[in-house]
């Protein structure tokens, strides 16, 4: 009996112990998913010019946003000089670019990302006319982007234009000569090269992280020569609220 009596008790303790554990309350289970991180890219880039590579990764600067003409002429301007010229594009037509710059000890690289728009189609604010938010993140969007080949000249395609200083040389994926001069750099010069958008993500700050891709002919100033730019590759921050 002595036996039974002590048995007892323990074995109420033991139901009481385990019906407490049985009513304690089961915690939800959040399957919501996690949002990921996206930390903001610092602006870089690398690229080879005539074999020889360089890497621009020690500063940059904001986006510089600016309007000019399109198709643009040259006309003598009567009575001046015989090398004074007129130049006069598309009255309803603007250029809109938008420029950044990459830099370091060796190299620095301006990019500048060109759209071609009717000005109804525009929104103006007092000094310059931008495109709606919807139509500028067209312009980094994912893929192959043609290049501005008549950049600062006729301007009559809208695309990328490079502007690079290396070795102690200036470079840039269009000809640079004064427009009422003829270049040898004919339209479709860079046909078989390509500037490819691989990312375009927004990140955690609310600005863009954009990577890209690149190869392109490059015109050592005033036309000395050309020759090839490979293996670029691009990483930037792009702050879409400066329009």
């Amino acid at each position: 009996m002595k036996k039974l009596s002590l048995i007892l008790p323990a074995l109420i303790l033991l139901i009481i112990a385990s019906c407490k554990k049985d009513n304690t309350p089961v915690k939800p289970v959040d399957d919501k998913p996690t949002t990921p991180v996206i930390a903001v890219v610092k602006d870089s880039a690398s690229y080879t010019i005539d074999g020889k590579t360089y890497t621009a990764n020690e500063g940059s600067t904001s986006i510089h946003v600016s309007n000019s003409q399109v198709n643009c002429k040259a006309f003598h301007i009567e009575n001046g000089l015989p090398n004074e010229y007129e130049i006069i594009g598309d009255k309803d037509s603007v250029l809109y670019s938008r420029e950044s710059l990459v830099l370091s000890s060796s190299t620095r690289l301006t990019i500048t990302f060109t759209k071609k728009s009717n000005k109804k189609a525009l929104n103006y604010n007092g000094f310059m006319y931008y495109p709606s938010l919807a139509e500028i993140l067209k312009i980094y969007s994912p893929g192959k982007h043609q290049y501005a080949e008549d950049y600062e000249r006729e301007q009559s395609k809208d695309g990328i234009a490079l502007t690079i200083s290396a070795n102690g040389k200036s470079y840039t994926s269009y000809s640079t000569l004064f427009l009422p001069r003829p270049t040898i750099y004919t339209p479709g010069f860079q046909n078989d090269n390509t500037f490819e958008v691989i990312s375009f993500v927004k990140n955690d700050e609310g600005t863009y992280n954009l990577e890209a891709k690149f190869s392109a002919v490059v015109i050592e100033d005033w036309d000395v020569r050309a020759v090839k730019l490979e293996k670029g590759y691009l990483r930037l921050r792009v702050d879409l609220s400066i329009l």
